[in-house]
Formats: structure tokens, sequence, C-alpha cells
């Protein structure tokens, strides 16, 4: 079924608001018991650099599992015991929405290099190496926020339905452009571009 874009949103991380400290955050798995993601939603964008702290049933662990900082999620090799509790701590970011956009996309794209050898059968062969992805929204322009976070990294939170189904794409980015533009006969436009910064998330 369609998406009607009205119901899209942006949200990003707020650069004048300091990364908050949590302990022992409460997580909630899903049905495979292999993604746990932080309970209270307050405490689900964790700063690339700030030090995350996982415990299994009151221990501290170190490994088998990996972190999606963005969304809050400690994604674990294999499922855990349904008797198993996992508690996070660490810092987290607060994310507000953005008022005023009303278009934004994202591209990904991925680089092959060519891998042909003399055992190709002569057909090209291409190996996989890097993924990547960037992005633009455009605004009705209202402050200097952008603008004061040229060159930052922050939480790029992009609604594809803001409604019950609660559709997005998330990641870290860096914001790389800004752009306003100022026409006699219309409202004043920002427009701003950002570079994916590690994995683009696509949340059901």
């Amino acid at each position: 079924m369609a998406i009607a874009g009205k119901v899209g949103a942006v949200y990003v991380s707020d650069i004048n608001t300091a990364p908050v400290s949590f302990t022992d955050q409460a997580t909630t798995p899903d049905a495979t018991r292999t993604r746990y993601q932080v309970t209270d939603s307050a405490y689900r964008y964790w700063p690339l650099d700030a030090a995350i702290t996982v415990k299994k049933n009151g221990s501290v662990i170190t490994s088998g599992f990996t972190l999606e900082r963005a969304g809050g999620f400690v994604v674990f090799d294999t499922p855990l015991l349904d008797t198993d509790t996992v508690t996070v701590s660490g810092q987290a970011l607060t994310l507000v929405q953005c008022g005023g956009f009303f278009n934004w996309s994202v591209e990904t794209d991925a680089e092959d290099v060519e891998a042909t050898t003399f055992a190709s059968g002569g057909w090209k062969e291409f190996v996989r190496t890097v993924k990547g992805w960037s992005g633009s929204a455009e605004a009705y322009w209202g402050d200097d926020r952008f603008f004061k976070s040229l060159g930052e990294i922050i939480v790029v939170k992009l609604f594809v339905d803001s409604g019950a189904s609660q559709k997005c794409l998330e990641g870290f980015a860096i914001i790389n452009g800004e752009g306003i533009e100022a026409a006699v006969d219309e409202l004043v436009k920002e427009s701003i571009d950002f570079e994916g910064v590690g994995p683009l998330y696509f949340r059901l």
C-alpha cells in the first residue's frame, strides 16, 4: 500500500543539549531474543565516542554482541535464554523534531572493485568493498541551528510514516552543507546535505 509523504518527519540530535548519563537501563528483547533495545526511549541514541557498558544478568560482558548506537540496540550473536536480562549504561543524546521540513531524500551506495582474473572464465568479477549513504532535506528557514551544526556528527532520523507504524531511517551523519534561498514571492527556504557515518538502519 502506498504511503503519503505528508506523514513523514525529520528528527536530529539536539546540539544544544549535552549527552545525558544513564545507568543499568532495562532492555526489551525481540521475538528472536537476539536484539535487545533500551526500553526507555529517552536513552536510545548513544554518541559514537561514548563508553557503553552491557550487563547480562548483572555481570558486565564485553563480547558476543554488537551495538547499534542509533536506536539503542544490543545485538547478540546467538539468542539468549528467556530468563536472561540485559541492562545498559552510558550516555544518550536528545533527539528533537525539526519543524519546517517538507522534503527529505536518502541515497545508498556501494563500491565494487573489479577482481577479474585469468580464472574468471572471460567474465568480469567484482568484490564489494565499502558501503555508504548520504542525503539532503529541505525546510522553511527559521534559525541558524544547522549553520552551527556544519561539520558536526549528529543523529538523523527520517520518518517514512510518523503515525502508528513509526517506519523510519536512522543513523549518524555529518552535516556537510547548508544553503538558504530567498525569493521575493516565496517563503525563505534552506536545504541541508549530510553524509552518513556508519550504517543506515531501516526501522519497521
